[in-house]
């Protein structure tokens, strides 16, 4: 059987094999089910999530040549402080879209012209990022495409068009409206506020006024500089010009 035959199962084993691993050496009945084979069965089970890593791993730097490739550099090494770390992340990332993000760190890490918007502090940013955070900040970083001026970079987005945006990017329901009526969308206020509350607490994006009655005063937000520095860090490299 060849190498690829292996890795293909890698995710579907790790699902059983992650728990397995950690059960198996805290079980006494098992040991003594298994016997002097205990130790050598636990080991099997952990070498299938290391197999799952590595190819979340290698995935992970396919693409981020790919990237390369696509904007025209020769990449350079990245710094140990950074790689290690970095490719840890990916390998633990199941979520296809934030497994490129990741990809795109480290493309942007060996780019000449790039490597100084990846600080290390976005490794630990993504790395316990959800699927919900991730996508809006992405939105909200996208309201701010063509500025040209630093001071137009983070303009306010209202909690009802965030509302709006969450439920249009999957996590809520949006309704069809009779003809010139807008659009209802229909989302967990507190699922939602969850969200920006984390993308505020790692200072991603800031809130414009205090959150002083869930019901009646529901904050306006943006982006700060840090969150605007972290979209760009975690998108695949523009082609040089």
């Amino acid at each position: 059987m060849e190498a690829n035959e292996l890795i293909k199962p890698a995710p579907e084993i790790a699902k059983i094999a992650a728990p397995l691993a950690a059960a198996v050496p805290l079980t006494a009945i098992v040991k003594r089910m298994l016997g002097p084979a205990a130790d050598e069965f636990a080991e099997m089970w952990r070498d299938q999530v290391r197999l799952y890593r590595y190819e979340r791993q290698l995935k992970c730097v396919e693409k981020a040549e790919r990237m390369a490739q696509e904007a025209g550099f020769t990449p350079r090494a990245v710094p140990i402080k950074l790689l290690f770390p970095l490719l840890e992340g990916a390998s633990f990332e199941e979520d296809e879209d934030l497994h490129t993000m990741w990809a795109a760190l480290l493309a942007n890490a060996a780019s000449p012209e790039n490597a100084e918007k990846v600080r290390p502090g976005f490794i630990a940013t993504l790395r316990q990022m959800s699927k919900d955070e991730a996508m809006l900040l992405n939105w909200i970083y996208d309201q701010s495409a063509g500025a040209k001026d630093v001071r137009d970079f983070n303009p306010s987005v209202s909690f009802p068009n965030l509302s709006a945006a969450y439920a249009s990017l999957g996590f809520g329901t949006v309704s069809s409206a009779p003809s010139g009526s807008p659009t209802i969308s229909t989302v967990n206020t507190f699922e939602l506020g969850t969200c920006l509350n984390s993308l505020v607490a790692e200072q991603l994006v800031q809130s414009k006024s205090g959150l002083q009655n869930l019901v009646h005063v529901l904050p306006a937000h943006s982006l700060t500089f840090r969150g605007f520095q972290f979209v760009t860090a975690c998108r695949p490299p523009k082609p040089q010009k």
